[in-house]
């Protein structure tokens, strides 16, 4: 394999995870730290100036971390390759904290064709200071290919970006490729949603800007959806079992895309419609931005006020939606998606209309899958959430009058009898991690084995059995409430 050309790029064996003269798990935790600060860093110079108290309280936070690594390194080197981090060379996971963060920063380095920063001895918070304004600035098309010469020109010294185009990927990439078929797919799945939770971002705060979505960049935020799900791939879907994390807010839209794309994949829908379904149900809840922020984040019952304005928010995303020019098939899909996401099969729910109106196949899916994404999702007031498997058992028990039969049946064959998330013990006597659905047979998901008994025979590493799917002379026994196991699902779901 040829090294990568860039001093500080990863190498074949430091991608592997060796590397650096301090520990490599060390070097990751600092990493994700660094990760963090940058993102604040920079979060805080859109708003305020470098002088102000936010932005220095964010540079001396960051100074910190910076100068605990530089006591141990000769230099500090963030590298984004193949959408992946690298801090001197050892990778950087994204834990389900960190997520929002990753994923944003790296679309931070490509908008500025941006490989990778480094930091030598001697940095100090003048620099910084400098960097971040130069390298916000940066954001413009027209500025970024100029960013290292700007940043030499200002006399910055001990701060180094370097384009891009300067990192060799060959190695990261193959490395991918070399990797087992279900972890390839884990990997390629991830780098899909979360670029769609940032793309969404971007549409969401569009929209709150200009009062309308830009839905050429919701089709091309949905587009990786459609073709994922489409190639029967359904590992996207285990991902939207992730919710405790900083973007959830937007990760809830692209959750709602995913799952709708999938049920509307089972229900044979074709490609283009795939694609309108996919849309709407990313713009769904854009009527949200017209409800009170108090209200949205009340953690009790809401006054009956409170309820007057909550139920306001399908007609203000569909007004939403109607500001766009033109009239298309995907615009009236989302137009409808806005409406009727909580209207009922069963002619209850909101908004009332005084006529005789039926509610679309497309918003009969994708308040569908808003209900099961949103009954899934942590809440204050909740002693804790509910399971992804007792979600999908309250929508099948009497609330099931409310939904389409076909579009409920849907649901199961995309997330399966056991969704993601779901901790299961084996008549063999094995307990499992659902971490994605099974397309061929709903009650076999795709697990990472948790605890084998004494006297099982293993089919991958000690700690590291993946089944994929479930084996035909396995069956589930029970499913565990997390008050019977002390698994951390979301850190595994996300690893």
């Amino acid at each position: 394999m040829s090294e990568p050309t860039t001093p500080g790029a990863p190498g074949p064996d430091e991608a592997a995870g060796h590397g650096g003269s301090a520990d490599a798990q060390a070097l990751a935790e600092q990493g994700a730290l660094i990760i963090q600060r940058v993102v604040a860093l920079m979060r805080t110079a859109r708003t305020y100036d470098v002088s102000n108290m936010a932005f220095q309280r964010q540079l001396q936070e960051f100074m910190g971390v910076l100068r605990r690594l530089l006591d141990e390194e000769e230099e500090v080197t963030l590298v984004a390759v193949a959408d992946y981090f690298y801090l001197n060379g050892v990778r950087v996971k994204a834990s389900t904290a960190l997520m929002g963060p990753y994923h944003s920063l790296l679309t931070d380095f490509e908008r500025r064709q941006t490989g990778g920063l480094r930091f030598t001895q001697g940095v100090n918070e003048a620099e910084v200071e400098r960097f971040f304004q130069i390298f916000l600035a940066a954001e413009d098309p027209a500025l970024a290919p100029k960013l290292p010469e700007t940043v030499d020109e200002a006399q910055i010294q001990n701060i180094v970006p370097f384009p891009a185009a300067h990192l060799d990927a060959e190695d990261l990439v193959r490395e991918l490729d070399d990797l087992p078929k279900a972890q390839q797919e884990r990997a390629r799945a991830k780098q899909v949603f979360w670029r769609a939770v940032v793309g969404t971002k971007k549409v969401v705060l569009r929209a709150r800007q200009t009062g309308r979505p830009d839905l050429r960049h919701a089709k091309r935020v949905v587009q990786p959806i459609v073709d994922t799900v489409m190639k029967s791939d359904y590992t996207l879907v285990g991902l939207t079992a992730l919710k405790d994390h900083d973007e959830y807010t937007y990760a809830h839209c692209v959750n709602v895309a995913v799952l709708s794309v999938g049920m509307g994949q089972s229900l044979g829908l074709p490609r283009q419609a795939l694609a309108d379904l996919g849309v709407a149900g990313l713009l769904h809840d854009l009527g949200k931005m017209r409800v009170s922020g108090d209200v949205l984040r009340k953690p009790g019952a809401l006054s009956a006020e409170e309820w007057t304005q909550m139920r306001r928010h399908p007609v203000e995303g569909a007004k939403m939606v109607a500001r766009m020019p033109g009239l298309s098939q995907v615009m009236i899909d989302s137009m409808r998606g806005c409406f009727e996401h909580h209207m009922n099969y069963n002619r209850t729910g909101y908004p009332d209309v005084a006529v005789d109106w039926g509610q679309a196949t497309l918003s009969r899916i994708i308040a569908m899958a808003d209900c099961f994404d949103a009954i899934t999702a942590h809440r204050a007031y909740y002693k804790r959430p509910h399971t992804a498997f007792e979600g999908l058992q309250v929508l099948m028990g009497p609330n099931r009058v409310n939904f389409d039969p076909a579009v409920l049946w849907a649901l199961v064959k995309t997330v399966g009898l056991y969704p993601a998330g779901t901790v299961m013990q084996t008549e063999s006597g094995h307990l499992v991690l659902s971490m994605s659905p099974n397309a061929n047979d709903v009650t076999r998901p795709n697990c990472r084995v948790l605890h084998r008994p004494a006297d099982a025979v293993t089919t991958g590493g000690a700690d590291d059995e993946i089944w994929d799917p479930m084996p035909a002379t396995e069956s589930v026994r029970r499913v565990l409430p997390p008050e019977e196991h002390q698994t951390d699902t979301e850190q595994l779901l996300a690893a």
